[in-house]
């Protein structure tokens, strides 16, 4: 009697095991491209190669996917616009705000001012901040599926400074800090913070540290300071002035290709990997810190109270003006969230 239940039981697994191969044998067969722009083995490269893998072998081998990473098939900008289009499939990417205004709010700054913020923003019971994204993304042609984390944005200062660096009202005695050109609320942040704006794209950063054109960078965090920048670096601030994060992102049309088995093995997948991306980004913030401060770079981390204050008054001060560029209805629900409504 035990042995006929036995086999029974064992009939039974193997059908199901048989089933569910047989299941996805009949889902679509697709291969995708899926691109990023971070350095090879960089924590969105390997988080990438993960999930990868994992959707393949959930799906049997029905998704097939290649990766193609720091930039092969253009700047991440040139391979939004690809995934749009269905050139491309799927991304790791940032999302540019130039197809809809709404996506500013990414890198809104303080749009979050620390990780627990950033959880609840992106992946709490109300991720208010990825609800706008990819609703405003999904009016564009994309799906977005989840976010990775990495890191949160500082200053860096080629020279030590003699004003207090934590006080937004200190005299800071005509130094002139880079934001990224063409950006209102970057430029505001600036201003708050007690600096001369400077606009200098990313790629003439270095130089322009080096030839005292600006006298502190901001819009990285300590990995990029750390990985181009720590030449020309003497102090390193982490003001948490943004939340520094990449979508995955793939064409809608691509995603409503897949049969409901195969969306809901690649939503679980991403959005796993993508709160692993959390913890993962936050311990890469201290180890770069760390390096900088081993290299003998000043590494200042601003207390709590202190980084409320900033906080506080960029918010207050720049965020009124995103009303007409973001939208008052979005900016109401970053108020809300943030306390200041």
């Amino acid at each position: 009697m035990k042995k006929s239940i036995l086999l029974l039981f064992l009939a039974g697994l193997i059908l199901t095991m048989g089933l569910s191969a047989c299941g996805f044998a009949a889902e679509p067969q697709v291969k995708w491209k899926w691109a990023h722009y971070q350095p090879v083995d960089s924590l969105a490269d390997k988080l990438t190669n993960d999930m990868k893998k994992e959707i393949e072998e959930k799906t049997n081998g029905t998704i097939s996917i290649t990766i193609y990473p720091a930039n092969q098939l253009g700047d991440w900008m040139e391979v939004s616009e690809q995934i749009m289009r269905g050139a491309v499939d799927i991304g790791t990417l940032p999302v540019s705000p130039s197809y809809d205004p709404k996506l500013q709010v990414r890198v809104l700054p303080y749009s979050v001012m620390n990780w627990q913020e950033a959880k609840n923003a992106y992946l709490g019971k109300n991720p208010y901040i990825f609800n706008i994204m990819a609703s405003a993304m999904d009016d564009i042609g994309l799906k977005a599926l989840a976010v990775v984390a990495a890191g949160f944005g500082g200053a860096g200062f080629s020279s030590v400074p003699t004003f207090d660096a934590l006080d937004p009202k200190s005299n800071k005695q005509g130094y002139k800090m880079r934001f990224p050109p063409g950006n209102q609320a970057w430029q505001s942040l600036v201003l708050a913070l007690g600096f001369i704006p400077t606009p200098v794209p990313w790629g003439e950063l270095y130089i322009a540290q080096q030839t005292k054109l600006v006298d502190c960078q901001i819009g990285g965090q300590p990995f990029n300071t750390w990985s181009s920048f720590r030449d020309v670096t003497k102090v390193w601030v982490q003001y948490n002035t943004h939340f520094q994060n990449d979508f995955v992102y793939m064409n809608k049309k691509a995603w409503e290709k897949l049969s409901p088995m195969q969306r809901q093995v690649v939503q679980e997948v991403t959005s796993k990997y993508a709160a692993k991306s959390f913890s993962l980004a936050m311990e890469e913030d201290k180890k770069y810190r760390d390096m900088m401060a081993s290299k003998g770079i000043k590494v200042i981390v601003p207390t709590d109270k202190q980084l409320k204050v900033i906080a506080d008054k960029v918010r207050s001060t720049v965020w009124p003006a995103m009303d007409k560029v973001i939208g008052k209805d979005i900016m109401d629900i970053m108020r809300k969230n943030s306390g200041l409504n």
